[in-house]
């Protein structure tokens, strides 16, 4: 049935506002991106699946690597039943656990269970041990004694394949160990964590033991040193007559007693003082003694108080209701004054009191000031054998002190020597993994899906704006700055399903089905090429291409029969002496231009009548192509008589880029209308063949996309007339 894809053209007077060249006009939307993808689809699902084939089998050709687990318990509370008083130690914060797991990632530690296992001999962790460049290279021999930097080498890998981490906020520490073997896993797991508390234990017992030697050399010799010096504190004493009880003399015990009485009378009487003085700072500030201390700790005071407030609020609520004058406001406003006047009494008696107990004190004090003058008079004379005393005191102290301390730590360090365990115990022993840890298949495959579809849309927005073609009446006027003149439908994606035989041809179909939307399309074009007419004389009308195959004969002729169906006498010229596309459709003949021009035949020979549109054809024959002869003043005169026989003179011309005639007929033309296949011809090239047609002088009317496919362009969204065609189908196959 009848289809439609209608053409947009300009208004008379309207001019194409063209943006520079690269400069976005719009930002693409969600619908443009979906028609990059479907258009594109085969090479983003090519890529994507090679992509997803190399990471999975990636992940498939990787050796399976087994995972065994153990845990061990840190012992935060650091008790050792060899130094009771740390029993009561609080438990370390979360720092002492993050220093026991980066012990057991140590370098020191790895390099305990690389030669303890023999790790360096192990073709998994060492590169040496195992065949080289597919058997050329034999693997070495066993090595006994392995060199420091070899275990170093060998520890590194290893750590490579450790993986210890906390488990949460718990004191347990899980360490884990990966190689292809499930035993050798779980072994070299276990392994490690026996290691770490062997060296835990050697490294506390090699402190113990050289504390215990750097003691002990010492310890006799500052023995004999304290009994040296007591033994001279002794003789000292019995030669100045220094002998005393519980360690003073009785004149020394008789002024420590009045020394002490004397301080507690001090005491006193600096209190009983500051409690008077208190008081009077009261009084001066203007309290009037309410606010001293013992008053207010007085229980007498404390009742009367209790009586002023009661006496208060009641003479508050007299006075709310009754005038000053009343009798029981009188008796009550008396009462509350005797009771403060009692009160102020009891204050000036504690006052009083406060005085008496002040100068008590200070009597008691001086007392005792006088005894303890006598007494010092005969503690004079032992005082001065003391100077001597204190010395040899000290020094004897001393030696005896820093003796039994490093007594102390002696027996210390040999308890601890024997009784040292290591801060982490083993809580669960590594057992041998029944499933390998890797490769993940099922991350493998996600991750495989994930890069396939990056890497398909990539590949798709890479070869999109890699290799850009024209699309849109935007991209037309924006990429080569000429007027749209609209888009021409490829017949296959227009022509119904079950259509046969003659119909089945573009140019048949125009003229057997002239409402189509085929047919349509070529309408609107003649619509445009009569809108945009400057004038009267603008009847010879170049059309080119920038490269071949973009439908340039086939939209000629077809024109050719619009333009005479409407009525137009029409004449078609193929003047692509080289392809002659047109004298294809029309049928090949012995007269055509070459002759007319030659003037071997007239043109009224040459001409050929197309009985079903009317129009004429001056077909392009000839077995060899003349040299230049578009250049001749004999084809000046030839177009020159078409124009003034017909109102339509078109030239189906070669393209632009390859064919220097096609310069030139653009250059004779009135008005030229430049094809670009739609999402087939390059940006590059149609810009390339835009501006020589501006070089050599031409009227470009318009620029037209051909073999537009009207379901892949409304993927696209970009507005132009092929995005409705859903919307008018309908509508011309009832017409036609």
């Amino acid at each position: 049935m009848n289809d439609l894809v209608t053409v947009a053209y300009e208004p008379p007077g309207y001019t194409v506002q063209s943006l520079p060249p690269g400069e976005p006009a719009e930002r693409m939307h969600l619908r443009q991106l979906i028609g990059i993808m479907l258009q594109r689809a085969k090479l983003g699902l090519a890529v994507g699946a090679v992509v997803f084939l190399v990471v999975i089998g990636a992940f498939a050709l990787k050796t399976p690597a087994y995972t065994a687990t153990g845990s061990m318990l840190v012992d935060t509370k650091g008790v050792n039943i060899a130094t009771p008083q740390q029993a009561n130690t609080p438990q370390a914060d979360t720092d002492l656990v993050d220093t026991q797991v980066e012990m057991l990632r140590s370098h020191a530690l790895a390099e305990r269970v690389v030669r303890r296992l023999k790790l360096y001999n192990d073709p998994e962790f060492s590169p040496s041990a195992r065949p080289q460049f597919f058997g050329l290279i034999h693997a070495r021999q066993p090595i006994a004694q392995p060199t420091d930097r070899l275990v170093s080498a060998i520890a590194d890998v290893t750590r490579r394949h450790l993986h210890v981490r906390r488990a949460e906020a718990t004191y347990i520490v899980n360490v884990s160990f990966s190689a292809s073997s499930p035993a050798r896993a779980a072994q070299i797991a276990n392994t490690y964590m026996d290691e770490f508390q062997r060296k835990q234990l050697d490294d506390k017992i090699a402190i113990v033991s050289r504390a215990n030697g750097e003691i002990g050399a010492s310890l006799e010799k500052m023995r004999a040193d304290a009994e040296r010096t007591e033994a001279d504190v002794q003789r000292y004493k019995i030669a100045h007559g220094l002998m005393s009880a519980d360690g003073a003399t009785m004149a020394e015990q008789e002024v420590s007693t009045l020394n002490q009485q004397i301080a507690a009378a001090k005491a006193e009487h600096a209190e009983k003082a500051a409690r008077l003085e208190a008081a009077l700072g009261q009084l001066r500030s203007g309290g009037g003694g309410a606010d001293v201390g013992a008053a207010l700790g007085s229980d007498t005071i404390r009742e009367l108080r209790k009586q002023e407030a009661e006496l208060s609020v009641k003479l508050a609520q007299l006075k709310t209701d009754f005038k000053p004058e009343y009798p029981e406001v009188k008796r009550t406003q008396a009462q509350l004054d005797d009771i403060r006047a009692a009160i102020q009494s009891e204050i000036n008696r504690i006052l009083s009191n406060l005085r008496a107990e002040a100068q008590a004190a200070a009597g008691r004090e001086s007392s005792l000031l006088a005894s303890r003058g006598q007494a010092q008079g005969g503690l004079a004379s032992n005082n001065e054998a003391m100077i001597g005393l204190v010395g040899l005191q000290q020094r004897a102290d001393a030696a005896k002190g820093i003796y039994e301390s490093y007594l102390t730590r002696a027996k210390q360090i040999a308890a601890e020597s024997g009784l040292q365990q290591a801060d982490a115990s083993v809580n669960s022993a590594a057992a041998p993994p029944t499933e390998p840890s890797s490769p993940n298949m099922q991350l493998g495959v996600f991750l495989a899906f994930l890069a396939a579809v990056i890497s398909a849309a990539a590949a798709v927005l890479i070869a999109e704006f890699w290799d850009k073609h024209l699309r849109s009446r935007l991209d037309v006027e924006r990429e080569l700055g000429v007027p749209f003149a609209g888009v021409l439908p490829d017949f296959r994606s227009v022509k119904p399903k079950n259509l046969r035989g003659p119909d089945a041809q573009p140019q048949e179909y125009l003229v057997n089905h002239p409402y189509s939307g085929f047919a349509e399309a070529f309408r609107n074009l003649r619509a445009f090429l009569t809108i945009s007419t400057r004038g009267d004389n603008a009847k010879l009308i170049a059309v080119t291409s920038a490269v071949p195959r973009e439908g340039k004969s086939l939209t000629s002729f077809c024109l050719a029969r619009t333009l005479a169906l409407s009525g137009s006498r029409v004449c078609l010229v193929d003047c692509d002496l080289r392809q002659r596309g047109v004298s294809k459709l029309i049928g090949q003949g012995d007269i055509g231009i070459v002759e007319v021009v030659q003037d071997k035949a007239s043109l009224e020979q040459a001409l050929v009548h197309d009985p079903k549109s009317d129009c004429f054809v001056l077909r392009a024959t000839g077995k060899s192509i003349p040299y230049d002869l578009f250049s001749k003043p004999e084809t000046d005169a030839l177009f020159a008589t078409l124009q003034e026989r017909f109102d339509y003179v078109i030239l189906d011309s070669p393209p632009i880029l390859g064919v220097a005639d096609a310069r030139i007929l653009a250059a004779k033309a009135d008005r030229v209308l430049y094809l670009v296949q739609w999402n087939k011809t390059p940006i590059r090239a149609a810009q390339s063949a835009t501006d020589i047609l501006h070089e050599c002088g031409a009227n470009v009317a318009g620029a037209l996309l051909t073999k537009v496919n009207v379901k892949d362009q409304a993927r696209y969204g970009y507005g132009d007339s092929s995005d409705y065609y859903g919307y008018f189908k309908n509508y011309y196959i009832a017409a036609a």
